[in-house]
């Protein structure tokens, strides 16, 4: 696969990672951090996407359980923008840019 295909998901990393390193409560954003560092790896070696796309969905889904829990909902609460932005680019941009070059996520 061409070097070129690989700018979008560049250009979409780019943007998890921004909303990513605002994440700072607790475990499990920082659980999230290290799947968006691990999937920008796989990126960068051009191998194992696919598992670390899958970590950082299951990272973000048990985010989002996480902050329903009623014992940290005013922290979460806190967190909530940056965790929206997060997973509108994961959803929005870098999903579709993995696609389109053939990825099956």
């Amino acid at each position: 696969m061409p070097d070129e295909d690989f700018t979008s998901i560049e250009a979409a990393l780019q943007v998890v990672e921004k909303f990513a390193s605002r994440l700072t409560v607790g475990d499990a954003e920082g659980h999230v951090r290290r799947s968006v560092d691990e999937l920008c790896a796989a990126v960068t070696k051009k191998e194992g996407i696919e598992p670390a796309v899958d970590r950082l969905l299951r990272s973000l889904r048990g985010l989002d359980d996480f902050g329903a829990a009623a014992t940290r909902r005013r922290d979460f609460g806190r967190e909530s923008p940056a965790v929206d932005r997060l997973l509108d680019a994961v959803q929005e941009e870098l999903l579709p840019a993995l696609r389109r070059v053939g990825y099956q996520v």
